[in-house]
């Protein structure tokens, strides 16, 4: 029974590990189907993990807002001007 509990230890850090890959690929499962636990577990490690590069983040974020409301314009412009102007 000694042997058994050592055996046990010994596996430990490796079971885990074993445990969390495939967690990760349950996540990741979960995610591209976009089942709920996937998006509340994203949302609440989100919560509180804290975020390195905060301030980068969100000027990439509205860098891209901006860019897509200028592509959203340019679209919005009637075609005869489009015709006019290429």
């Amino acid at each position: 029974m000694d042997t058994l509990i050592i055996f046990l230890h010994v596996l430990k850090p490796w079971l885990s590990f074993v445990a969390f890959i495939y967690f990760c690929v349950k996540m990741t499962g979960w995610a591209k189907n976009r089942k709920a636990g996937a998006i509340a577990f994203g949302l609440f490690f989100q919560m509180i993990l804290p975020d390195p590069c905060a301030q980068t983040t969100m000027e990439a974020v509205v860098e891209r807002k901006q860019k897509v409301k200028k592509q959203q314009s340019g679209d919005k412009q009637p075609k005869d001007e489009n015709e006019q102007n290429g």
